[in-house]
């Protein structure tokens, strides 16, 4: 038995894999049922029982299918690319090795007191004088002001509020002649990110699609789901308001044709052509 008795399972994952959504329902099970087994192998991920390969005959003991079944379920899971096999030929998950190498790598940097990237901030040690709320002299450093820890989705605009607020505490409170350091943390770069799933156009965006000859809500339906089931990076962007307007500039076929016209309209040109026409007994 394995020491590993659950992981973390993604759903959305599972089902926006394009190799495996291209396999049939069958198959898909197949698979789930194989990553069990490679759960609880040694290495982890590879579809071993008891440190050996389980032939086609064992391997549809495990499925509670046939032999001939199981044979036609691998070879689609295998034409499909969903697994992989290592040079001596064993299916391996490639997800399942790549998370048990973060997880090892983790726990080794773990044992060592955390990850080695993240040097630990020294204590500053106060003096006397200021413990008793005397004034610091000219040649002593001031104290760097807190520095404040940001959310993930901390936009550009909230950093920049929040760095000038410092600045000027800063400047405030700082005594004539004493030397004031404001360290100032940069900027994050934004990053990119998918579409939400409930995504709507904004009142801009609809107005946008309208100006170039759109119909904002089919287009919107059609942008959602193409962006929702494009996999991996392919997926994210930095600036949805910009893909939002290349696809509506690159949108020909949802474009309102030009009306049509009826047979009184052709009436009505072909009456107004002749009224410039002089009358040809009156002249």
């Amino acid at each position: 038995m394995s020491a590993r008795r659950w992981a973390k399972f993604w759903w959305q994952d599972w089902q926006r894999d394009p190799a495996l959504r291209m396999c049939s329902l069958a198959a898909r099970g197949a698979w789930i049922e194989m990553l069990f087994l490679m759960a609880d192998a040694n290495p982890v991920g590879h579809l071993l029982v008891n440190g050996r390969t389980p032939n086609m005959r064992q391997l549809a003991a495990v499925l509670g299918c046939s032999e001939k079944d199981a044979n036609k379920l691998v070879a689609e899971l295998e034409e499909n690319g969903v697994f992989s096999r290592s040079d001596d030929g064993t299916i391996y998950s490639r997800r399942m090795v790549r998370d048990k190498v973060i997880s090892d790598e983790a726990s080794a940097n773990g044992k060592k007191g955390g990850n080695p990237q993240i040097k630990p901030k020294k204590s500053s040690k106060v003096k006397p004088e200021e413990d008793e709320g005397l004034t610091p002299s000219l040649n002593q450093e001031p104290t760097p002001p807190l520095k404040h820890q940001e959310a993930e989705a901390d936009t550009e605009a909230d950093i920049h509020s929040l760095t000038t607020f410092e600045s000027e505490r800063a400047s405030s409170d700082a005594s004539p002649g004493q030397a004031v350091a404001v360290a100032l943390k940069p900027a994050k770069a934004k990053r990119a990110c998918r579409l939400p799933e409930n995504w709507q156009p904004s009142s801009e965006q609809i107005e946008f699609a309208r100006e170039n000859g759109v119909d904002p809500v089919k287009t919107a339906a059609v942008f959602r789901d193409y962006w929702l089931g494009v996999p991996g990076e392919k997926g994210r962007k930095l600036d949805w308001d910009a893909t939002w307007r290349n696809w509506v500039r690159r949108d020909t076929s949802m474009r309102s044709p030009p009306p049509r016209r009826t047979q009184s309209d052709r009436r009505a040109a072909v009456n107004q052509a002749w009224a410039g026409v002089p009358d040809i007994e009156g002249v």
